[in-house]
């Protein structure tokens, strides 16, 4: 997907308006309506704006001012040249007392002066035109671009929690579960002792807390590793780390997995027969390639 440029100028707007719809989105038409409508109402409105000079120009141009003789029918009938119709002028011609003031005598150099003006109002006008309709496909591509449809589609994830307390033996390197999700968008996978990725590797973090359980001695330590169901290769392992005072540690590990494996976390207490461990998560993040 194109990103916007922070602070655009008319060179990114366009060169964002082409990269946008080159690559394009699977966004039904509706979304392309309903992303439209308010663009086109920003348009809309800048178009009908209007200040008061506009209004005095409606008030005062002489008539007859936009009139032309053809050249090939000379003197015989006159054709008036188009022109975009504008509300402040619109307006203006429409006061009490216009009539009489777009009737009265102007010399030709005052007439002239008022075509000149007549000129530069037609340029300035369509050069407003081109710069709303810039402004109108940029508001658009942007508020579609922004839609879920036009979202690129974001790396697969998983968190999972495990609440409350349990106990893990001395020595062993214990499997532990975690079973409460919070959220998963596979790849990657998680099912409650195990996890798998899919085509891309998978960033993946656990940590558990480890404390004292009545009755047994004070832990000494806690170690935790993340390694492959098959063939048990490993690809994180924390450091060995010490209990405090009060028997209590958090030990987090982080490792990338391959694509296309199953995983597991293990961990090992040491210091005491049994210890209590818990307050446990595991994450993983999809790593695209």
């Amino acid at each position: 997907m194109p990103r916007p440029p922070i602070d655009p100028d008319s060179f990114d707007k366009v060169n964002y308006i082409i990269d946008a719809w080159i690559m394009g989105c699977d966004a039904p038409w509706y979304i392309y309506v309903e992303t439209m409508k308010p663009a086109l109402l920003a348009a809309f409105i800048t178009l009908i704006t209007f200040g008061w000079d506009d209004v005095a120009r409606g008030y005062g141009r002489p008539r007859g001012l936009d009139r032309r003789r053809s050249g090939k029918r000379k003197g015989k009938w006159n054709k008036a040249r188009p022109r975009f119709p504008e509300l402040g002028e619109l307006l203006g011609g429409k006061l009490p007392g216009a009539s009489e003031v777009k009737g009265a005598k102007w010399s030709d150099g005052l007439k002239t002066l008022w075509r000149i003006d007549g000129v530069m109002q037609q340029v300035l006008f369509w050069w407003l035109v081109a710069d709303v309709t810039e402004e109108f496909v940029f508001a658009w591509t942007s508020l579609l671009m922004e839609s879920y449809w036009c979202q690129d589609d974001p790396p697969g994830r998983f968190s999972y929690r495990r609440s409350g307390w349990f106990a893990i033996p001395q020595y062993s390197w214990h499997k532990p579960g975690f079973g409460e999700e919070d959220y998963e968008e596979p790849p990657p996978e998680w099912f409650f002792n195990q996890g798998g990725t899919g085509s891309n590797p998978a960033q993946v973090t656990a940590a558990f807390r480890l404390m004292q359980r009545p009755g047994f001695g004070k832990p000494a330590s806690l170690q935790i590793r993340i390694e492959d169901v098959l063939t048990s290769e490993v690809y994180a392992l924390s450091d060995v780390a010490k209990t405090d005072a009060s028997g209590d540690v958090s030990v987090p590990v982080s490792g990338l997995i391959p694509a296309n494996t199953m995983f597991q976390v293990r961990m090992q207490m040491l210091g005491a027969s049994w210890a209590n461990y818990g307050d446990g998560v595991i994450v993983g993040l999809e790593v695209l390639q």
